[in-house]
């Protein structure tokens, strides 16, 4: 508040209050641009260079307009702190970084959020941040294993399915990504790019069971069944031209044109898979194949009845292929 003095005519005095202003200071707005530009964070860098002093953001800091996420990142204290917020954050406070492991899977929707330390690739001699809560690996990393990611920079898919080998949840990482479309070819061509050292062994054993086909653990079980009884004739991940267009099938026998799927609930009942299954089946019929269908219940409470009811369409359609 200030007051001001009224002089009349009369020579009489009067005091009145008037309400007091605080102008919007440049540094203000400046603060604010930043932290609108940067989705809710700002670094001590870019603060500095709007003519923020390192007083100044101390005071802040002390006051709690500003909360820190990181050393030398800030968020305002309106945003509130997300594991989407962190990721951004480290990746702002160290543009070198490629964020990998666990963290990556979940950019990736290959699992779900994590209370781990975040995992980031440095190149060797580069900057080396130092908090808790990160863990640092210095290595070179190929450019075919890094991609951005909703303007995040992480590991590609295959090879962050490499670097969480070892882990509990390895396995499901993986089955995931290969159902979300990752090669088998990719996985060993990454494998190939790394480095040998700590987690090499690792990436190798989670890469050796898929070798011989197959994308989820149901249908690696359906597939050494089929083998163990029918011979080697069945392929898993296969690839084929119907109605004008191309088909992924599961399990199949290309020379009869017999195809075996195996829908599991989480991949088969999001609607935009729902939907493209059955255009899918329907161009394998009208291409001549013949579809099977199976839940991974049927194969767990059943298997010898699925392979026996298998083994019986592939005979019949063997021999009206002779005839």
């Amino acid at each position: 508040m200030r007051r001001t003095i009224h002089i009349f005519r009369d020579g009489r005095r009067a005091w009145a209050r008037a309400r007091h202003y605080r102008r919007v200071r440049p540094s203000d707005q400046a603060l604010r641009a930043a932290l609108t530009a940067n989705d809710g964070i700002v670094s001590r860098g870019q603060l500095l260079a709007a003519d923020l002093s390192a007083s100044s953001i101390a005071r802040r800091v002390k006051a709690g307009e500003l909360c820190v996420v990181v050393p030398g990142v800030y968020r305002a204290a309106a945003t509130t702190m997300t594991p989407d917020l962190r990721m951004r954050a480290i990746a702002l406070r160290v543009p070198d970084a490629v964020i990998t492991g666990r963290w990556a899977a979940w950019w990736h929707d290959l699992a779900g959020p994590t209370n781990d330390p975040v995992t980031i690739i440095v190149p060797p001699g580069g900057f080396q941040p130092c908090w808790r809560d990160l863990r640092v690996l210095r290595r070179p990393l190929d450019r075919a294993d890094r991609m951005t990611l909703r303007g995040l920079p992480v590991t590609t898919r295959a090879r962050t399915v490499l670097h969480c080998a070892g882990r509990a949840d390895a396995e499901d990482i993986r089955d995931r990504a290969l159902q979300r479309g990752t090669t088998i070819l990719s996985l060993e061509t990454a494998l190939k790019r790394m480095a040998p050292g700590h987690g090499t062994a690792a990436a190798r054993r989670l890469v050796e069971p898929i070798r011989q086909g197959g994308v989820s653990p149901p249908e690696r079980d359906l597939r050494r069944a089929l083998t163990q009884v029918a011979g080697s004739h069945w392929r898993c991940g296969l690839w084929v031209w119907a109605a004008e267009r191309e088909c992924w099938l599961d399990l199949a026998v290309e020379e009869i044109k017999l195809a075996v799927e195996v829908d599991g609930w989480t991949v088969h009942s999001r609607g935009d898979a729902f939907h493209t299954d059955r255009g899918r089946q329907n161009a394998l019929v009208q291409a001549g194949w013949t579809v099977l269908r199976y839940t991974p219940r049927h194969l767990r409470d059943d298997m010898p009845g699925v392979v026996s009811e298998i083994r019986l369409m592939e005979a019949r359609l063997s021999a009206t292929r002779r005839r």
